[in-house]
């Protein structure tokens, strides 16, 4: 009776697949400057492997136009990690089609990043293609990436628009654990909060890749974008590396997308138990690095990995600063970056306020006897708070005499 039961259970949860493997964690490192910071970051890094940006090829007034970057080798050396090499390739290049002037010059590419990698001792395992081609253009990616030879497999990234062609089926075949990348810019609506994954989508791209029957590797993020906007709407520059020096933000249009730990950790615990096999990895886009200003703070990536349950908690206050004046102030208590949040309620024993304003993108929404409302009118225009950092979200004046029992909660 009890296997019975067991068959039961394990039945009513049928249409899930059980994983039978790990899921392993690897990362990108995208920098192209070496700080000390990145250096220690790497030295330090447990995951399975370490993806590296190597090189940027693109094509300028129709000439090939190269960056090379220079990593660390001691840093990649004491990580002792295997490590991918990747070469990020502008859609420009390729917008014309893969003449043979064109496929001779990547094939050179190719072949002298990998023999600098390995000329400075790295376990150098792969290299990586990332370059987003446009669908139409497909079958000329096929026939570039049969043309490409080296003494390391070559891997390539995917966009999950590919997945709908025919034609995708051969490419991706050619790639040994191709990289299915989830992560764009979602672009905020009406001011409301969007991000930088759709749940929704990433499930169906994941479906669709299992569906092709072709092993691969799901990129994730772990960074923040700041995308400035034309007064008509349309985007004018996308920050997602760094924050240019000097940038000022408040006088223009923008809106900050970010990676979501808390839903990414509920999708990691799902999938290292219900995953397909041909899923063989997850790698993070990018490694955390010590004073990066759009990413995670470095503890957080292997917790999110491991698929752990990550606490939230935002508290509200109010301090009086001077007679009859108070500020209301916000703290970030949770274990990860979150939204601020949307209602801030204040209450109190009196009349009502003789001045009241809101702050850091808040405003007043009513006031009356006893109640201030504030509201986030325009959440996208701020990113997620990290832990500890604390906010003043708006004050008040009450007359002389009111004010006791003071009190704000929070409405997400």
């Amino acid at each position: 009776m009890r296997r019975l039961l067991l068959l039961t259970l394990l039945l009513a949860g049928c249409g899930r697949e059980v994983r039978q493997t790990p899921l392993p964690s690897q990362a990108y490192v995208w920098q192209r400057a070496w700080t000390p910071a990145v250096s220690a970051a790497v030295s330090a890094a447990k995951f399975e492997a370490l993806h590296v940006l190597a090189a940027e090829f693109s094509l300028k007034n129709g000439k090939p136009g190269l960056t090379v970057i220079t990593p660390d080798w001691q840093a990649l050396r004491d990580s002792d990690r295997p490590v991918g090499a990747v070469l990020r390739v502008h859609a420009s290049v390729g917008k014309g089609g893969w003449n043979d002037a064109l496929t001779q010059e990547m094939q050179r590419l190719c072949a002298d990043t990998v023999s600098r990698f390995k000329a400075s001792g790295v376990r150098l395992t792969e290299l990586q293609l990332d370059y987003d081609c446009a669908e139409s253009r497909l079958p000329d990616y096929a026939k570039l990436l049969g043309a490409l030879h080296t003494d390391v497999p070559i891997c390539i990234t995917a966009l999950p628009a590919w997945l709908r062609h025919d034609s995708a089926r051969k490419l991706l075949g050619l790639s040994p654990g191709y990289v299915l990348q989830v992560h764009s810019l979602h672009l905020p609506k009406h001011g409301g909060l969007t991000g930088l994954m759709d749940m929704d989508e990433t499930r169906a791209a994941v479906r669709r890749a299992v569906e092709i029957g072709v092993p691969f590797r799901v990129a994730l993020p772990t960074y923040s974008c700041v995308v400035e906007f034309e007064d008509d709407g349309r985007v004018r520059d996308v920050h997602g590396e760094d924050m240019p020096a000097g940038l000022a933000l408040s006088g223009r249009k923008y809106a900050v997308l970010d990676s979501d730990a808390y839903a990414l950790s509920e999708l990691m615990a799902e999938w290292r138990s219900h995953a397909s096999n041909i899923m063989q990895a997850v790698i993070w886009y990018r490694l955390p690095v010590t004073g990066d200003r759009l990413n995670w703070p470095p503890g957080l990536l292997p917790r999110v990995a491991a698929g752990e349950k990550l606490k939230r908690g935002w508290t509200a206050s109010v301090r009086p600063v001077k007679e009859g004046h108070h500020e209301i102030v916000l703290k970030q208590e949770g274990d990860a970056p979150d939204d601020l949040p949307h209602e801030v309620i204040v209450s109190w024993q009196g009349g009502d306020v003789t001045g009241c304003d809101g702050l850091r993108g808040y405003a007043v929404q009513t006031h009356a006897a006893g109640r201030l409302v504030l509201w986030l009118g325009q959440p996208a225009r701020f990113g997620r708070v990290k832990p500890g950092e604390q906010i003043v979200a708006g004050w008040l004046r009450l007359a002389d005499g009111a004010g006791a029992g003071i009190t704000a909660k929070i409405f997400r």
